[in-house]
């Protein structure tokens, strides 16, 4: 599946309330027809997380690279992904999936929280 395809589907399931790609483009400020691009192309890790901060989704979910093996897996990675695995053990895949969307809602969240406290403390 594109990433084209993955926002397709966010849009639909998510925010069926904007009524055009252009208006989507816009909200997430990103470049007019730089979706359609996508259909072929790969988005910038910028741009792709601007459509994952926007939807609250794994970056992974827009970029539909979890397979990728250019990702090398460090041992904090490992044991989170061990930990991931643990607790998900038995669930069916959608409950996986709620699960990990979850994670992405909890991760974006704490992601805002920091840049918060960034900015004033400056």
């Amino acid at each position: 599946m594109s990433a084209k395809d993955n926002v397709m589907r966010l849009w639909k399931e998510r925010r069926p309330d904007i009524k055009s790609v252009a208006e989507l483009e816009r909200k997430m400020d990103l470049s007019n027809g730089i979706i359609s691009k996508w259909e072929t192309k790969k988005p910038s890790t910028a741009s792709a997380q601007k459509v994952a901060d926007f939807f609250k989704v794994p970056l992974s979910e827009v970029l539909d690279d979890v397979t990728d093996e250019s990702v090398t897996l460090n041992k904090n990675d490992q044991e989170l992904l061990a930990m991931f695995r643990k607790e998900t053990d038995g669930m069916s895949n959608e409950e996986k999936q709620d699960f990990q969307d979850s994670l992405g809602i909890l991760m974006n969240t704490a992601k805002q929280i920091v840049k918060r406290r960034r900015k004033s403390e400056k």
